[in-house]
């Protein structure tokens, strides 16, 4: 069981406050040697002493029914959110002739490589 100590987090889910917590995280993630889930519960207490608890296995999964109810939001739904709303990263333009009022104008708009389009002028 030694090896299931070390893992990369597929998740983090973070956790809502409670009357004796300021800052607690769910990791969740599954060993590299020999495949099991491996749950860490990270908490932070108001007079600043930490907690670590981790589990593997069925605890681990136990571990993270027992806490579904309290997450507030998770690491991958921010990334997602992230890359789902406006272009971000590299960005090039994408400029579309149109007619209006008999005049052909240009419309410019940035765009990433990930579908994300704005709007930015029409000249």
């Amino acid at each position: 069981m030694r090896h299931c100590c070390e893992f990369k987090a597929d998740d983090i889910y973070y956790l809502a406050e409670t009357e004796l917590y300021t800052y607690r995280k769910l990791s969740i993630g599954f060993c590299p040697q020999c495949g099991k889930p491996v749950a860490e519960l990270y908490c932070q207490r108001f007079d600043g002493i930490i907690e670590r608890v981790k589990y593997s296995g069925i605890k681990a999964n136990e571990l993270v029914m027992k806490y579904k109810d309290e997450i507030v939001y998770s690491m991958k739904e921010c990334n997602y959110r992230k890359f789902k709303s406006k272009p971000y990263g590299w960005r090039y333009g994408i400029n579309k002739s149109v007619k209006i009022n008999g005049k052909e104008r240009v419309k410019q708009y940035a765009c990433d490589f990930y579908g994300n389009k704005e709007f930015i002028k029409l000249v």
